[in-house]
């Protein structure tokens, strides 16, 4: 099989997109074989699904993906594609993206290198914000569960787990007790503001120590601004760069959570399996 791909890197969160379309059924086998290294290797596999005027992002597990809807809407603008509006040098990409059930806009803006772009996403708000606990090593580890549209974070103080894998796995036995399509586990180090993400997607069963995670990160913001139910903006640096992120609370809720950051058009062309 020879299909057309497009692989970007949003803070290293390595994602590659598949141009072509391929029917669902197949999606889970070809991201398995293209994100091995001896492939072209990614954390990440978005199928990009096109319907008359509209262009649909579908990611591999159904999952909803901060990071890949952002990245795709630079791709957008690198290419020209039509139904883009601009702005005062911004451009407005609508765009369909699994794991929601509505359209999404994202803001493009270009940089002084032809293939990098800054791209910033209103993200969806939390369906749900809990405190949970785990009994870990004769010791409880609290975390902050936050649950969006296609995708469930947990956030960790870094300090209080040793065992970040066995934590990992403690709190897989609970998940699949439930119905979803992604976790991650966001180990935070407060000290020195560095969020290391760990992301589980059930479909094709994978588990990577991501470079960033755009969604990750806004589950950071929001357990950190949610106690205090005040606005929260601040940069989080994770092994691949940093993300920016911005939580605005009105009447003691959360009201919108932006993202904002570099994307590079790392490659694109051909590739068999």
């Amino acid at each position: 099989m020879i299909l057309d791909f497009v692989k970007m890197s949003p803070a290293e969160n390595m994602t590659v997109f598949i141009m072509n379309n391929i029917n669902k059924s197949e999606h889970s086998k070809i991201s398995s074989s293209i994100m091995k290294t001896s492939s072209i290797g990614c954390e990440q596999v978005g199928f990009i699904e096109k319907r008359n005027n509209s262009i649909r992002l579908q990611m591999m597990g159904g999952e909803f993906c901060g990071n890949a809807s952002r990245s795709f809407a630079a791709y957008m603008v690198f290419s020209d594609y039509p139904n883009i509006s601009q702005v005062d040098g911004i451009y407005f990409v609508p765009l369909e993206v699994s794991g929601l059930d509505k359209e999404i806009m994202i803001e493009v803006r270009k940089s002084p290198w032809e293939n990098k772009f800054y791209s910033s996403i209103f993200m969806p708000l939390p369906i749900r914000i809990t405190e949970e606990k785990y009994y870990v090593e004769e010791s409880y580890v609290k975390t902050t569960r936050v649950d969006f549209p296609g995708i469930t974070h947990f956030i960790v103080d870094q300090d209080k787990v040793n065992d970040p894998l066995f934590f990992f796995n403690l709190l897989k036995r609970n998940m699949d007790k439930e119905t979803y399509d992604a976790f991650g586990v966001m180990y935070y180090d407060s000290k020195n503001n560095f969020l290391t993400p760990l992301v589980y997607v059930k479909d094709t069963d994978s588990l990577i120590w991501e470079r960033s995670c755009a969604s990750g990160t806004c589950a950071l913001g929001v357990a950190m601004a949610y106690p205090i139910k005040e606005g929260f903006r601040q940069n989080i640096y994770q092994p691949g760069g940093n993300l920016e992120i911005q939580v605005e609370f009105e009447d003691k809720k959360v009201k919108s959570i932006l993202l904002d950051g570099l994307v590079e058009i790392v490659a694109e062309g051909k590739l068999y399996i």
